[in-house]
């Protein structure tokens, strides 16, 4: 509960104008607006991570530039870029002003698509109709100006909107104008997922080039959006476009909150004493090469509701990400295992262009590929940025505690579509740590019968499954017990070592092999081989070591959906 006289805290307000007004708490990010004077490139792409503060940004840029009926100078008087110089100043209200939304632009079919891009950019126009009184405009002008303005356009024509309005405001206000596109990629996103990619890749190519690309009438352009379609996709030839990611020292403080930000809101606030749990929680995003962010968030909610939970992984569906992670090898269940444990993946080569060609209609997504989608889109931050022979590589790790659950959700939900309820996954694994083989072997069989089929994507499906199970173990299992995979033990590199905290508890080595028939012999066999290796190798050297004195060995083995499991 916040103090009586206290600014509100702005959640869900991205209208800087609206925020102002009504008293909200603003973190000063005026100074974005120096840097877009300053910076001569015509096009800025700036993709960061939803919720981020784009929209808000975008929306103020708006009020200080736009040459409209108000005078809205009285928003920044008291801000930082007021305090620059009368060069900056001068700025303010002086240009005509696009400002065009994609944010609600995702729908299942291209028609439906299509049909509102009619309305968002019909609004704009509607916005501007006060140029159709003007002389300037001659009949043709007017009459395709007018059926923008009215949603009668065709699809042709929609896609020669943007550069149009920008020359009819242009040669009204006599002034070149700035175009402000906010969530740019929301509609291709959309159509990747939805099955109309190529459709609305089409069109935006179009409509961005013709309003942006070699434009006489622009003054700057400000694009934002997760991710950077690639430029064979959408911004072929754009000669004038400046790229701003998350790992370019460009734009490094203007989204999300830096540190000395967030330690202003919680004095404000009077929390404070909240900064180091608030740390663990939503920070550690990194921008360009060191500056450390904190989601804005998680960190407003936080202060409204005084609750350490997943806010930002709660606002959205996450669906791309969850159809891609789906789409995954052993390979790379493997390295999220390491993920989960802390540790961090190496030697990442680092391409912000995503082209969703590479990833459509794949059975299996290549690695590369997913693990930048994961950093630009905040599910992953940069560590230790270098360049080798002119490429950017970096070792890649979990930000914080947040999104350490959305994974933790994301891998429990795989077993889930599999047709298994995560209740039954820890009453296995309970059955497993108690010792209860026979009790585990039947509900392990169950697991495999009805998710293996959902683990083949393209590798054998034994093993994929096998790194799945592991995954499943780390997340259900990681409270009470360390869980390590394929590391040296004994005199070997055991498949799963389960080392509980507490030392009076048992521990549990398990060897998994595929066996090559589902003859009942050959499983039995194989199953012996599983359990000489542990002996042979001594596994369980290391939960010895540990101060555990009661080591359970078990053998899994499997040959399609038939599954063997026994004990020494």
């Amino acid at each position: 509960m916040l103090r009586d006289g206290l600014k509100g805290l702005p959640i869900g307000i991205d209208d800087f104008k609206d925020l102002r007004e009504n008293n909200g708490y603003f973190v000063d990010k005026s100074l974005f607006i120096k840097e877009i004077i300053d910076d001569i490139s015509k096009v800025k792409l700036i993709t960061r991570p939803r919720r981020f503060g784009k929209t808000l940004n975008l929306s103020m840029l708006r009020y200080f530039f736009e040459n409209g009926e108000e005078d809205n100078s009285e928003l920044f008087q008291d801000l930082k870029i007021w305090q620059q110089g009368e060069e900056y100043r001068a700025e303010q209200g002086k240009y005509p002003v696009v400002n065009l939304t994609f944010k609600d632009v995702k729908f299942k079919n291209y028609g439906d698509c299509l049909e509102y891009f009619q309305t968002v950019i019909g609004d704009e126009f509607r916005r501007h109709q006060y140029i159709l009184q003007s002389d300037k405009l001659d009949d043709f002008e007017k009459e395709q100006f007018e059926r923008i303005k009215d949603e009668k356009a065709s699809k042709v024509r929609l896609t020669t909107s943007l550069k149009l309005i920008t020359k009819l405001l242009a040669e009204y206000h006599d002034e070149d104008v700035i175009v402000l596109i906010d969530e740019y990629d929301t509609p291709i996103n959309a159509g990747y997922l939805n099955g109309y990619y190529e459709d609305i890749i089409d069109f935006m190519r179009i409509f961005l080039a013709g309003g942006l690309k070699g434009n006489r009438y622009l003054k700057a352009a400000v694009i934002t959006g997760i991710y950077r379609v690639a430029k064979e996709s959408i911004f072929s030839g754009f000669n004038n476009l400046e790229v701003c990611s998350v790992i370019d020292n460009i734009f490094t403080e203007e989204f999300g909150f830096i540190e000395k930000e967030v330690k202003d809101l919680l004095a404000y606030y009077n929390q404070e004493e909240s900064i180091d749990k608030i740390r663990d929680w939503y920070n550690g995003y990194i921008f360009g090469d060191e500056t450390v962010i904190y989601n804005p968030w998680s960190i407003l909610n936080y202060l409204k509701y005084g609750n350490l939970k997943p806010y930002w992984v709660n606002t959205s569906s996450n669906n791309i990400i969850r159809q891609m992670l789906g789409k995954t090898g052993k390979g790379f269940k493997e390295k999220l295992r390491l993920l989960l444990t802390g540790e961090e993946i190496e030697d990442v080569r680092i391409n912000t262009d995503t082209n969703f060609r590479d990833i459509q209609g794949k059975s299996v997504i290549n690695e590369s590929v997913l693990w930048n989608l994961l950093l630009v889109s905040g599910y992953l931050k940069p560590v230790d940025m270098y360049l080798d022979v002119g490429r950017t590589k970096c070792n890649l790790s979990i930000p914080n505690k947040e999104i350490h659950l959305l994974y933790e959700d994301i891998i429990m939900s795989w077993f889930e579509e599999g047709e298994v309820d995560t209740g039954q996954i820890r009453e296995m694994l309970e059955d497993l740590v108690r010792g209860d083989i026979d009790d585990f072997a039947e509900k392990f069989s169950y697991l495999v019968r009805k998710t293996f089929s959902y683990f083949d994507v393209g590798y054998n499906a034994a093993e994929n499954f096998y790194h799945a199970f592991i995954l499943g173990l780390l997340v259900n299992l990681q409270k009470k017990y360390r869980i390590k995979s394929n590391s040296e033990s004994g005199d070997g590199r055991p498949d799963v070592l389960i080392i509980p905290e507490d030392k009076s508890k048992r521990g549990v080595v398990i060897e998994f092999k595929v066996a090559k028939s589902s003859e009942e012999e050959v499983m039995t066999k194989t199953a012996e081989e599983a359990l000489a290796q542990i002996e042979k190798t001594n596994y369980e050297d290391e939960l010895l070591f540990s101060g555990i004195d009661e080591v359970l060995k078990v053998a899994v083995v499997l040959c399609g959906k038939k599954v063997l499991v026994v004990d020494s």
